[in-house]
């Protein structure tokens, strides 16, 4: 099902856009006698980590949002009725290609399904149309949770996710994106039962190296290198075809610098050989890892320094900050940092921060949820110490005042998901370099008849000056019919043209149906007993003030394969559009080696194959120039 959604308030000018009112980090009032929910807390489902939300938001005056009159498109590209798709961190679940392909994945049990059948769902957008919403998983046999979708330069398709089943972590894999069978290979991580929660992502300077990211320890808390959930790190150099680092222990967060971290708690991006791993939780440092050499070598850098390392609840205690002899309660980071790297490599970090207390060492610590809003950003670029708010709720009525419901069903104030009221962050650039941001957050003018609980949407905003200024944000789905609706774990594909592509669940009701232990959490669950909507979105980028880009060729050129080259070499390409097409092949002199004219080539794919086993050893540039554009990549030959 497709819609085009339309706003129609009036368009401010470009100025007033980016004239933004400052952020200010807000902390909420809690209800008297609000306790925080312990930690180590179990529920009924294995592969979520326990909220509460028994904060009381006072009405406060906030900045407006945004409105544009701007089309959105949307489709409905999947239906589930396992609607967790991430414990804190947004996964990478969305890929746009060079192409015009989509590739979109979200963890699934179909409706109508037991337990037993959830895994990967997955749907392709072929450049025209996408395919019908799945009825079942891609994985075969294997019973999988929490989806991630890799795709390489050659276009081998690849999913990483663990599983129950197996057990530990699964690589679901087939040759070509879009097209053919899925296959299982289980020992490819080596079967550790306890490996949970991966992040993967696609790099090297070839595009062939796969780079995950999963936590040791899973829900067993069973410690595992000394830690009760380490952080593993894998690579790939080959595609997924072999891991040469497999399981590996980064030093700067290794047990000698913490205990560990819970589930989801750190996200992963790349740049060529440029890689960013963001990791933190509530009781240990939010830290940056960077490598500049497709993840050998990491350098650390300390983002948000938790004060006691070594944190332990079950001896240890907040420290009293101000003297008055009763442990005070600390903002620490959620666990759903999110890292993108720019056009430069330079890293961007979002994340948002939750309160905690743990008054002796003979309580445990605990979080209140939503207790908190503002969500919090850095860079590389940043002077030391500084981080900015960039986001917070939003007053949609404009009276200057922001209302929320009073959980007068035993639901509490809004939908319970770990972290800030504004949370989740996800991240995308464009060829210029300008920046967009998605998040959830309360939703003011949702329509609470129904359960007496505020819903939480999705926002975009955008910076056009590197991170240092950022428009205001658009309600990505304020359309009349979703006023009574959650919109959730926004995934923004990270090409952004001249749209924004992101994915979302969304559904009727606050929350989701795998909250237990606590009455307001259980309200909730009872609540999410139908399936999820998955839905896709195209924003156009000028519904967050920046002016339609003026986009690269439509060139989705290939490194050759392989590469190095020995005798034959496969290069492929794809065309958005028709064109004359020409190639050519020059040496470290500059002389062209090959050159050929295509003609005139209607918009697709195509490939070119080279013979180089006359060449001299060495290396190359190749070219295909599509009318007056090109692009150019490098040829190894041996």
């Amino acid at each position: 099902m497709k819609k085009t959604l339309l706003t129609t308030i009036s368009v401010f000018s470009f100025l007033t856009l980016l004239a933004q009112s400052p952020r200010v980090k807000t902390r909420l009032t809690l209800a008297p006698g609000t306790k925080p929910v312990p930690v180590r807390a179990q529920n009924g489902d294995p592969y979520q980590i326990p909220y509460i939300n028994k904060s009381i938001v006072a009405n406060q005056a906030q900045t407006k949002v945004q409105n544009r009159t701007q089309a959105i498109t949307e489709d409905i590209i999947g239906k589930t009725t396992y609607d967790l798709q991430t414990n804190s961190a947004i996964l990478n679940r969305l890929l746009k290609h060079s192409d015009g392909t989509i590739s979109a994945s979200w963890t699934i049990i179909p409706v109508g399904g037991a337990s037993a059948a959830r895994g990967t769902g997955y749907n392709y957008f072929d450049g025209s149309n996408w395919e019908p919403i799945p009825s079942a998983r891609i994985q075969p046999t294997q019973r999988t949770g929490f989806a991630n979708i890799v795709v390489t330069a050659s276009g081998k398709e690849m999913d990483i996710s663990h599983s129950s089943t197996l057990p530990g972590m699964l690589l679901t894999s087939r040759p070509a994106k879009g097209t053919g069978a899925w296959t299982e290979n289980g020992p490819a991580f080596g079967q550790f039962a306890d490996d949970t929660w991966a992040k993967a992502i696609a790099g090297g300077t070839n595009g062939e190296s796969v780079h995950a990211i999963w936590q040791g320890s899973g829900v067993s808390a069973t410690p595992h290198d000394g830690q009760d959930g380490p952080l593993y790190y894998s690579r790939s150099l080959d595609g997924g075809a072999t891991w040469p680092i497999l399981r590996s222990l980064i030093p700067a967060i290794d047990s000698t610098n913490n205990l560990g971290y819970g589930g989801d708690a750190y996200s992963i991006d790349s740049h060529g050989d440029t890689i960013a791993i963001v990791v933190g939780d509530l009781t240990t440092d939010l830290t940056l890892l960077k490598s500049v050499d497709n993840g050998t070598t990491w350098i650390p850098t300390v983002l948000q320094a938790f004060p006691i390392p070594f944190y332990n609840d079950v001896a240890d205690s907040l420290p009293d900050f101000n003297g008055d002899g009763v442990s005070d309660d600390l903002e620490t980071p959620s666990g759903d940092a999110h890292v993108m790297l720019d056009n430069n490599g330079m890293a961007h970090v979002f994340w948002s921060n939750v309160l905690i207390r743990d008054t002796s060492a003979a309580d445990l610590l605990g979080f209140f949820q939503n207790a908190l809003d503002y969500l919090l950003y850095w860079n590389e670029g940043f002077a030391p110490g500084r981080i900015d708010t960039v986001a917070t709720r939003e007053d949609l009525d404009w009276d200057g005042n922001i209302i929320i419901a009073n959980g007068s069903q035993g639901g509490g104030s809004m939908g319970n998901y770990r972290g800030s009221v504004t949370q989740m962050p996800s991240s995308g650039i464009d060829i210029a370099g300008n920046i967009y941001l998605a998040y959830q957050s309360l939703c003011e003018n949702c329509d609470t008849t129904a359960y007496g609980t505020s819903h939480k949407h999705v926002f975009v905003k955008a910076s056009l000056d590197g991170g240092n200024n950022w428009t205001r944000a658009f309600d990505v789905d304020e359309d009349v019919d979703a006023l009574n609706q959650e919109c959730a774990f926004a995934c923004m594909a990270k090409s952004v043209d001249n749209n924004i592509h992101l994915t979302y669940q969304r559904d009727g009701a606050p929350g989701h149906s795998l909250l237990a232990t606590t009455p307001i959490n259980l309200v909730q669950a009872s609540w999410n007993t139908v399936e999820s909507d998955i839905i896709y979105a195209k924003i156009p980028v000028i519904t967050v003030g920046v002016k339609a880009a003026v986009q690269p060729a439509s060139v989705g050129l290939s490194q050759n394969i392989p590469n190095p080259a020995k005798g034959i070499t496969k290069i492929n390409f794809s065309l958005s559009e028709n064109g004359k097409v020409s190639f050519e092949v020059r040496n470290i002199l500059g002389e062209v080696v090959y050159a050929e004219n295509k003609g005139n080539q209607i918009a697709g794919s195509s490939s070119i194959t080279l013979n180089t086993s006359e060449w001299s050893s060495g290396v190359y540039t190749y070219t295909l120039k599509v009318n007056d554009r090109k692009e150019t990549k490098k040829l190894m030959v041996e």
